[in-house]
């Protein structure tokens, strides 16, 4: 029972504090989802570039490596790689995020340095360098857990199964070559 005093909410007041909680309710599921946003747009902008530098440092192992085991495999690295960077990017340019496909600038200090070894020097530094990219799936990983796009996540867990395959045979072959 209410004292003379007081006064019975309105019905306009109830009204009021509805709509202003819906209201933060969405904008809190706004920013929630603006933010997965934010991951699906970093993840593109940096794996884009990088997987591209990629694939002109492999080139470049392709060519002048004289181990065919080693060619065999860095072609066939080169080939997921190629087709990985084209699904991403096909990715950035469906959800309008503009990426940098062509892997010029992170590619050149390591094309620096292969290029001034051959034979097996070359292939260990390929295989070590190739095992160091492909050991840290942490940008991939966010992605899966924290990503908004769907297809992008599916994208992001194979590309960890792929990598965690080009790691494994890396290390087998730089075993073999170490011995």
């Amino acid at each position: 029972m209410l004292l003379p005093s007081q006064t019975a909410p309105t019905r306009g007041a109830r009204i009021i504090t509805v709509a202003l909680t819906a209201l933060a309710l969405t904008l809190s599921s706004a920013t929630a989802v603006r933010a997965q946003e934010k991951t699906d747009a970093e993840f593109l902008t940096k794996v884009v570039p990088a997987i591209a530098a990629s694939i002109k440092i492999i080139e470049h192992e392709v060519k002048n490596t004289s181990d065919e085991k080693i060619k065999d495999f860095a072609g066939r690295v080169l080939k997921q790689h190629k087709e990985s960077v084209t699904i991403a990017s096909g990715h950035a340019k469906r959800l309008n995020i503009a990426v940098d496909a062509d892997g010029g600038k992170g590619s050149k200090e390591m094309l620096d340095k292969l290029s001034k070894l051959k034979g097996t020097e070359l292939d260990i530094a390929f295989l070590k360098w190739l095992s160091e990219i492909h050991h840290d799936a942490t940008l991939f990983e966010n992605e899966v857990k924290n990503g908004s796009d769907a297809k992008l996540k599916t994208y992001a867990k194979n590309s960890i199964t792929a990598g965690n395959e080009h790691l494994k045979e890396a290390l087998e072959l730089l075993g073999k070559l170490k011995k």
